[in-house]
């Protein structure tokens, strides 16, 4: 089984990332958003008229992913994460009286990870289907920084 993944909010006002690469991967705020450092470095910049944070590499090879919320103003608005190689998963807040959030597949049911609150921020936990998922950081970092915003920290 592997590790769970933590988020934490930096006192700077980034976040922290443990568990996605074998390095702590570090949101350090800069002018609209993010420089991305550990496990995939790069910086997220925060796109208003699309509602959504885009993923670049710091190394010029262009967008690693973005997130598009449905909807600007409600952080109970599911969210799309889409990878540089075409797939699509989807962010959603599940649940009243324990709240999480799931992120999965638009194209097939069920959760890969669900995402609950914990102290100091919120934990990702990998489903049994999420046991079998091959995905780089990217796809932590941007659930990450989407988890951010739908939580109010930014």
């Amino acid at each position: 089984m592997r590790p769970a993944l933590r988020l934490t909010r930096r006192n700077d006002g980034g976040f922290r990332l443990e568990g996605a690469a074998t390095a702590p991967i570090e949101g350090i705020p800069h002018e609209s958003g993010f420089l991305v450092q550990g496990g995939s470095d790069g910086r997220l910049n925060w796109n208003a008229s699309e509602r959504g944070w885009l993923l670049t590499a710091s190394d010029g090879r262009g967008e690693a992913g973005r997130t598009t919320a449905t909807c600007a103003d409600s952080a109970l608005a599911p969210s799309s994460i889409l990878l540089a190689d075409g797939r699509l998963f989807r962010l959603a807040p599940v649940g009243a009286s324990q709240p999480h959030v799931g992120l999965g597949r638009f194209d097939v049911p069920g959760a890969f990870a669900v995402a609950g609150p914990s102290a100091e921020g919120w934990t990702f936990e990998r489903t049994p289907a999420g046991e079998w998922l091959e995905a780089g950081p990217e796809l932590w970092i941007l659930a990450s920084v989407e988890i951010g915003r739908m939580d109010g920290w930014w």
